[in-house]
């Protein structure tokens, strides 16, 4: 005979993919009329930027551009100069999965990079990227609360979790028109243009989600009276909100935002000197949220009359427990090698395989920094040089439970510099933090449960009392169902207040 289970439904975020597409990147690129002639190659960069994320009937599709940056020194007057152009990219990989209130993440990262002048306006270039593809969905889960049949005992547990009330992946553009600071030389040529996205506040409240933050941006230039370049640091401030239906001031959040596409363009002033830019950013922005509350399940169960037949599931529950957005700075010496410092005239950071775990009431944050670095030698002129760097910090953030799982995205904010000897530098990189706590609660629970009414458990084999020696740890449930009695009866006859045997003693254990 087949129990009736009632039940409550709880949402979790479920990961219905998970995998990477890598992109070549193989081409030529010929320097535009405006662009002089290479005298010597220092550095080739690549920035894959994403532009769409899709979710279709039978695959995930990501596109974008990837960005490459030649920087190089001229033949004729030996300054730095760059050059950049885009190429657009297409990732996709098969999916036969759920497309409904399907949300696809995406992020890439640079492999490697390589370029060879075949002449001095021709370049070749090979390289490749790796486009990491998650998607997700709010998913039901149907919990087992209570299960009714001829005499059933049922073992229930409880525990706080996070129950998903929205999964979201959105984005907003961000536009500013910068005027170079009093005193800064016009611009000649952009060199270098980075950003990087802080978030400094997050509020909710009913039907709205607002975040704000800001957008470090960060442009080198060079001028036409010296070769010196010059560097501008600017804070782009942005409110935003975002209508989230469910969401109220109870709710908890977590939310990343990056920079998916950059774009500077330099615009002259009254005078036509280049002494304006405009900054146009696209960020994305991957929002999860929560609401705290209590669920329970039954995760046991036997038939003090008949044998049971029981069908076991395990799903997973979390809890978020804590969500961090801090600045940390990172110091380190860095050997130049064989180049002596005479000036710097660039220097910044790129983060990779940063990895992070919790312990001792901190979240530890370790990962690969490589330092770039463009100087000028006294001998050798300007040159470029790498260097990678180990790092490792540290945030405190509260937890607790035995499955804390941290989630952490890591950026540089800035990055300066002391020189401090011939071919030594102290750097300085300001890293922006984003960390999330997650307590993964994995629940075993009974879903269905059938009564073998041809295989009754005989009264004749049941003792009216026997005596048990139990061990200290031992649970009252497990010692219940030996010998076909219940937990409330154990602790009435034996004065226990408890789960399990305290200290090692003789129980009386009735039917």
């Amino acid at each position: 005979m087949e129990c009736k289970a009632a039940g409550e439904s709880v949402f979790a975020k479920e990961v219905l993919f998970e995998g990477n597409c890598e992109q070549a990147v193989d081409t030529e690129l010929t320097l535009p009329d405006y662009c002089p002639d290479i005298g010597r190659l220092l550095k080739c960069r690549l920035v894959p930027m994403i532009t769409s994320r899709q979710v279709n009937f039978d695959s995930l599709t990501v596109e974008g551009v990837a960005r490459i940056s030649v920087i190089y020194l001229d033949d004729r007057d030996k300054k730095l100069r760059c050059c950049d152009r885009d190429y657009p990219f297409k990732a996709s990989v098969p999916y036969d999965g759920n497309t409904e209130n399907c949300k696809l993440l995406a992020e890439a990262h640079v492999d490697y990079v390589n370029c060879r002048a075949v002449s001095q306006r021709k370049l070749d270039i090979h390289g490749a990227f790796t486009v990491h593809m998650t998607a997700v969905c709010r998913r039901e889960i149907e919990l087992v609360t209570d299960v009714e049949g001829d005499g059933l005992r049922l073992r229930r547990e409880s525990r706080g979790i996070s129950d998903l009330v929205c999964c979201a992946q959105t984005g907003f553009d961000l536009s500013e028109a910068i005027e170079l600071s009093e005193g800064k030389p016009p611009i000649s040529s952009i060199i270098r243009s980075d950003a990087v996205i802080c978030v400094e506040e997050i509020q909710t409240i009913p039907g709205k989600l607002t975040v704000r933050g800001n957008a470090i941006f960060t442009m080198i230039y060079c001028t036409e009276q010296n070769d010196v370049p010059e560097r501008m640091e600017y804070v782009i401030p942005f409110s935003q909100f975002f209508d989230i239906p469910g969401i109220d001031e109870d709710c908890k959040t977590d939310i990343s935002l990056s920079c998916d596409m950059l774009e500077v363009s330099p615009r002259t002033d009254s005078d036509g000197e280049y002494r304006r830019v405009d900054v146009d950013l696209r960020i994305s922005a991957d929002i999860k949220v929560y609401r705290d509350r209590e669920a329970s399940w039954v995760s046991d169960a036997y038939s003090v009359d008949y044998e049971l037949n029981c069908v076991r599931k395990q799903v997973r529950l979390e809890r978020l427990c804590d969500t961090a957005f801090d600045t940390v700075v990172y110091r380190q010496s860095v050997d130049t090698g064989d180049s002596k410092v005479e000036n710097v005239s660039d220097l910044w950071a790129t983060v990779s395989d940063s990895r992070s775990n919790y312990r001792d009431g901190k979240t530890v944050v370790t990962g690969n920094m490589a330092v770039c670095m463009i100087i000028r030698d006294p001998s050798k002129g300007i040159v470029y040089s790498e260097k990678n760097v180990r790092f490792e910090c540290a945030i405190p953030q509260t937890a607790c439970g035995q499955n804390i799982r941290p989630d952490c995205s890591v950026g540089i904010k800035s990055c300066c510099f002391t020189v401090t000897g011939d071919s030594k530098l102290e750097i300085q990189a300001e890293l922006c933090i984003h960390s999330s706590l997650y307590e993964d609660i994995p629940a075993r629970q009974i879903c269905s449960a059938e009564l073998d009414e041809s295989r009754p458990k005989p009264p004749e084999n049941r003792p009216a009392a026997v005596l048990y020696f139990a061990e200290a740890g031992e649970e009252l449930w497990d010692i219940a169902r030996e010998y076909n009695s219940s937990v409330e009866s154990i602790r009435m006859d034996n004065g226990i207040e408890g789960d399990a045997v305290e200290e090692s003693k003789l129980l009386i254990v009735t039917a």
